[in-house]
Formats: C-alpha cells, structure tokens, sequence
C-alpha cells in the first residue's frame, strides 16, 4: 500500500481505566466499595464523602497502601519497570463532578512503565480477521489516579454525586500497538 500523505501518520493507542476493589478511597477513609459487589456511586447520594475527597481547603490526605499494592502487583504481571520513586499531580479541570477543580493523578514519573501484554488475535474466521496467533502490546506506563464524581442531569439542572469522588483507579496507557 502506497501513504499518500508520508507526513502524516496515524498514532493511536489505548487508555483503560481499571477501578481497584480497595476498601478505602485513594486518599481518605471513606468506603470505596461495598460487601455486596453495588458500587459506591448507587447508594444515597453523597453518603461517602468526607471533606478530603470532597475538596474542602486545608485537608491533608493519606495515600491507600492496598492501591499502591495493587499497582505494583499488576506493573509486574505486565512485565513493567516499578519506580521506585512516582509523583503525584494535579490535572486541572473545572467540572461540576470534580470539587477541587483538579485530579489528583500520576503523570511525569507514574508508579510503572514499560511493560507489556500479550494478547491472542483471532483465527481468521470472523469478519476482518487476521490469521489467529498472538501480538505483544506495548505498555506506556500504569498509573494511579483518583476517580471523579458522578453528574446527573434532570430536566433544566444537574445534581452532582460525590460519593465516587475518590476512588482509586488505575490508568494503563499502551503504545499505539493495536
């Protein structure tokens, strides 16, 4: 096949969030899940928040070990580089779901790079597959970060849940392999 625009080339990868069934929140005591497998977010509205992951000025938050733990558990299954030093960020956004103004992510030194997964490609036999075998994809890196709330519009006005806000996730960010 002939590229008849060279300068131009399509860069595409991936971005998956994965929420951690951790206890807590990421940064506060407030539950992040429930014993019955419903998420936080389906409960009465606002009855997980505290003023950390509510975003009141002056609050100090604590990181979750288990998150870290989880992180590190998955940056190894990947076959990921674990730094041994990762920063947390602030990703500023306005959103009415996002209280502080900002998202407390990973993003110049996350937690794991450079890993990698290896996934089974079809047998050929469905609709625009390829010949069956397996293809490595490249991972950037997997970070922690936190979850944002949870906006509900009505009729004319929206109403913000914040019972999510908080929740530890994990971003894995592949290469442009698939």
């Amino acid at each position: 096949m002939v590229d008849k625009n060279p300068e131009f080339r399509a860069v595409i990868g991936l971005e998956v969030h994965c929420q951690l069934a951790t206890e807590s929140k990421l940064f506060c005591s407030c539950q992040a899940r429930l014993p019955a497998g419903q998420s936080v977010a389906e409960v009465e509205v606002n009855l997980n928040t505290c003023p950390i992951c509510s975003g009141h000025p002056g609050t100090l938050p604590v990181l979750n070990q288990k998150a870290v733990e989880f992180a590190i558990r998955l940056g190894l299954a990947m076959g990921c580089q674990i730094n041994k030093r990762s920063i947390f960020s602030r990703k500023n956004y306005f959103y009415p779901d996002l209280p502080r103004g900002y998202q407390i992510s990973q993003y110049e030194v996350p937690i794991c790079s450079a890993g990698s997964l290896s996934i089974e490609i079809g047998d050929g036999t469905g609709p625009g597959e390829s010949v069956g075998g397996t293809k490595k994809i490249r991972l950037n890196r997997i970070h922690m970060e936190e979850d944002a709330g949870k906006s509900i519009h009505r009729d004319g006005y929206s109403l913000v849940n914040l019972n999510r806000a908080g929740v530890p996730l994990l971003e894995i960010v592949s290469e442009p392999d698939l």
